[in-house]
This record gives C-alpha cells, structure tokens and sequence, in this order.
C-alpha cells in the first residue's frame, strides 16, 4: 500500500507543507543528488508555470529531511530556463538555499525508445543528469492539449528530453504518446511528487488555459499513485489517461495499492474543464493487445 496525501487550502504554502507531512515516513532520498523539477512549459505566463512558492515549500521540507543542496532544473518549451529562473523569481532561493540552476535542454543525452506516428520505433534524447538523481517533481495541476492531464509524471517525462526538437517528436498523436510516455517512465520517473492545485489550470492547458479555484494539492513518494489521485480530484475518470492505465498496468497497480490520506478524493473533487479537443485525445487505444505493440519497441 503507498500513501498519497490529499490537502485543501487557499494558501500554497500550507497546502505543500501539509501534504509533504502526511506522507514523510514514506519519503527516503537516495545518495543521489537531489534534483527538482518546476514544469517551466512555458517561461512567460505564471499560471502554466510552478509557483516558486511551491518549490520554496518542497525545498525547506527536504532541508528537514537533511538535504542541503539541491539542483532545480527547468527544461521549456517555450522560452529559456535563465529566463524562467528570472520571471518566476527563483533566484531569490539562492538566498536560503544552497541551490544551482540547470538547464535541461542542453543537458548530455542518453537515448530512449519511442513511438512514431505509425507507432513504429523512434529514438529519443533524455537528460543523463536527470536520469541519475533522486527526482523531486514539483507541478501545478492542469489539463493538457494531447494526454487530457499533465502532472507529476509528464512534468519530468516531458522536461526531461534534451530540446526544443525533442519535445516536438513526441507529439505523434494519441496513441503514440501515450504509449511513449509509459515506455519512457520505465526509465525514469520522480521519486516524490508534489501537485499544486492552490489555483490549478483547466480548459486549453498547458498553457492556454484559464485558472480554477481548486485550494488543493497532493504528494507522494509513488510517481503513478499521485497522478492517479490527481486526475481524479480534476473530474476525470481512469480510463480517459491512457499514459497513466499503461503505466498502472504495467506495475500491476490497481487504487486498491493506494491509501489516500488527508482530505478524500470526493471531498476535493473540481470539476475541471477538459480542453476544447478532448473528444480526440481520448482516441488513444490501440486495436487490439496494446502490450504487443508496445513490446516491438525499446
């Protein structure tokens, strides 16, 4: 049984702290190094961006825990990560925290598989720094243009992949990166997560949307577990992530495995609203045995 907590509040600071409480028995970090990961999808509209806050919360929590550096690394789609660092104040953690700021996008590569357009095997470039560190996924919650949600998983997926170009190839439509998404968190996924709900994004996200008042936010030392409750808390149901059953699936994971603590999912649940092509991105099945296909590559 892993725990996922659940907390609601209209104050972000509480809200990580309390959810980081809940599940701090579970919480063991590595010898590693310690990495966080902000989703700066874009470096000039705050709303699709993690909060500084919520990373100032998650790092004076670790610093509890006995870690006293940290390495925040930023990989956009949109904008540069100095530029990010700069717009959403993160500069101002270098102040209290022993912190170095790193750019994903021109981090050395290691290679994964994935899926192409006919889902056939493509190559992909991931960060090696992110793939050897003990990895802290710090994500507002919002919808998303392509896999209906994008939370603690996507967030190190996505922004682990070395460029702009990279980012790009992943996107081959439904079915394709759904199973890539599940091929890649074989190789890595965050070791915490921890969801920002204070003011989450619905409708055209990731970076299009308009905000909701949701006043939650969840954590978990189980990368799929959180994003499971998470999508769930935004109104969606399971079988509409097709990323996220894959990787359930794959881990033989039913909620059964999963003990929320704090609030309850009913007691938090947002009715977010789904971006304006959700009909299309729920045709991510494949015909057939999905596990066949995803078997010929990688």
């Amino acid at each position: 049984m892993t725990k996922v907590s659940l907390v609601k509040g209209d104050d972000r600071d509480r809200n990580v702290t309390a959810a980081l409480d809940l599940i701090s028995d579970e919480i063991v970090i590595s010898d590693k190094p310690v990495m966080v990961k902000p989703n700066f999808v874009s470096t000039r509209n705050q709303l699709c961006a993690t909060h500084v806050d919520a990373t100032r919360a998650t790092l004076e929590f670790l610093r509890g825990k006995g870690v006293s550096q940290f390495t925040i690394a930023v990989g956009p789609a949109v904008g540069t990560a100095d530029e990010g660092f700069d717009n959403y104040g993160y500069r101002a953690l270098a102040d209290d925290y022993d912190v170095t700021f790193f750019d994903l996008n021109s981090d050395e590569p290691v290679e994964v598989p994935a899926f192409d357009a006919n889902l056939g095997e493509q190559t992909l470039k991931m960060s090696k720094a992110l793939s050897e560190s003990y990895v802290v996924s710090v994500c507002p919650m919002k919808t998303h243009n392509n896999v209906v949600v994008t939370l603690g998983l996507k967030n190190i997926l996505v922004g682990t992949l070395c460029g702009k170009s990279e980012k790009q190839k992943i996107h081959k439509g439904s079915p394709a990166i759904n199973l890539t998404l599940a091929k890649m968190a074989q190789h890595v996924a965050p070791d915490l997560t921890v969801i920002d709900g204070t003011v989450g994004m619905q409708g055209d996200g990731p970076v299009g949307g308009i905000p909701i008042d949701s006043q939650m936010a969840l954590a978990s030392a189980h990368a799929i577990a959180a994003d499971v409750i998470g999508l769930q808390v935004m109104g969606f149901r399971l079988e509409q992530v097709g990323y996220i059953r894959y990787a359930m699936e794959l881990r033989g994971m039913t909620m059964d495995d999963i003990e929320v603590v704090g609030e309850t999912i009913e007691d938090c649940r947002m009715e977010f609203q789904p971006h304006e092509n959700i009909a299309s991105q729920l045709q991510w099945p494949v015909e057939g045995d999905w596990r066949v296909t995803f078997d010929r590559v990688g």
